[in-house]
């Protein structure tokens, strides 16, 4: 009886134009439509699958549409892959959400090894250019910067160098600028040789060094010069040292001696000063005291001014919202 009550209603509710058009709740399908549904109260109920039985279909036909239990959403074959109907997502598709894991086929970009996706999805990582990780977007901008796809690179800080900052001149007042002396003290140094000239020279007075034996000569009592000549090493008289003085009766006349071995003993001497002769090239040391300069006319200092800075990187990024990134890969 069931059966038959589902029969007449299907009965009723088909009409079948000369056309072969179909209209289902209405007798005039649009002429646009090979199939018109209508209905105020129902609706289309299109074929439940997972994603891996809509995987499956061999060969979908463009425009094929089934329900997906697994994203809860319509997807569609658009000749080239399925696209859901939610999403409206292209393989490869990039976009930003709030949400915190991978859903309905967005993969989020956290750097993960592609490993951790489904054989589908890594399929297409591979076909867009991703190698053995996927990109992470964390702190990092989307940009077409000209390398490889999906690369990340440059950073958010920079450190300004002195090429770097305004052209401008900083100004200071150096102190005693104007005029002054200056106290000068230079070195002690030794001066250039002089070339060959004389020096005074006045020895002290000096006692000689032991010179031996020696005489001296003395006239004994004043007398006339008449004596006895005694001669080196003679200790008495003889007939030579008469020399054409006699001796008559025993008598001796007062004798003009020279005296031998008076012993060892020393004079002194005192010489002279006198000039010495030319006494060579040599040097003088030079020592010139400290003196303060003249006072001298206006004129500037070297005045070094600092800038104060650290070299500390600051932040370019502009203020951003937070929100994760993700690429779309399918199921």
């Amino acid at each position: 009886m069931a059966m038959k009550k589902i029969f007449i209603c299907f009965t009723f509710g088909l009409t079948i134009s000369t056309y072969a058009q179909v209209g289902i709740g209405t007798n005039t399908p649009h002429n646009s439509s090979q199939l018109e549904v209508s209905a105020s109260t129902k609706g289309i109920l299109f074929p439940r699958l997972t994603p891996a039985q809509r995987a499956n279909i061999a060969s979908p036909a463009t425009g094929l549409y089934v329900w997906d239990t697994n994203t809860k959403s319509l997807w569609y074959f658009n000749g080239v892959v399925w696209v859901n109907t939610v999403s409206e997502g292209v393989y490869g598709d990039v976009k930003s959400g709030f949400q915190l894991v991978d859903h309905s086929g967005w993969i989020l970009l956290n750097g993960r090894a592609l490993n951790t996706l489904t054989a589908s999805q890594q399929a297409l990582a591979v076909s867009l250019g991703f190698t053995t990780n996927i990109p992470n977007a964390s702190t990092a901008y989307l940009v077409q910067n000209g390398s490889g796809m999906g690369a990340v690179s440059g950073g958010n800080t920079v450190t300004l160098t002195q090429s770097n900052l305004p052209n401008v001149s900083f100004t200071g007042n150096a102190a005693n600028a104007g005029n002054h002396s200056h106290t000068t003290d230079p070195a002690a140094f030794n001066s250039v040789i002089a070339g060959a000239h004389d020096h005074w020279v006045d020895a002290p007075p000096t006692g000689t060094s032991t010179n031996g034996w020696h005489s001296h000569g003395s006239n004994a009592n004043g007398g006339n010069g008449a004596g006895l000549q005694f001669q080196d090493g003679n200790l008495t008289p003889t007939s030579v040292d008469y020399n054409d003085v006699g001796i008559e009766d025993n008598t001796c006349y007062t004798l003009a001696l020279q005296i031998y071995g008076d012993g060892n003993h020393n004079h002194s001497v005192d010489i002279p000063g006198f000039w010495s002769g030319s006494n060579g090239n040599h040097s003088h040391s030079i020592d010139v005291p400290s003196t303060p300069s003249s006072a001298v006319s206006d004129h500037s200092h070297s005045v070094s001014v600092s800038s104060g800075g650290a070299a500390i990187p600051f932040n370019i990024a502009p203020k951003s919202l937070s929100v994760n990134m993700f690429v779309y890969l399918g199921l």
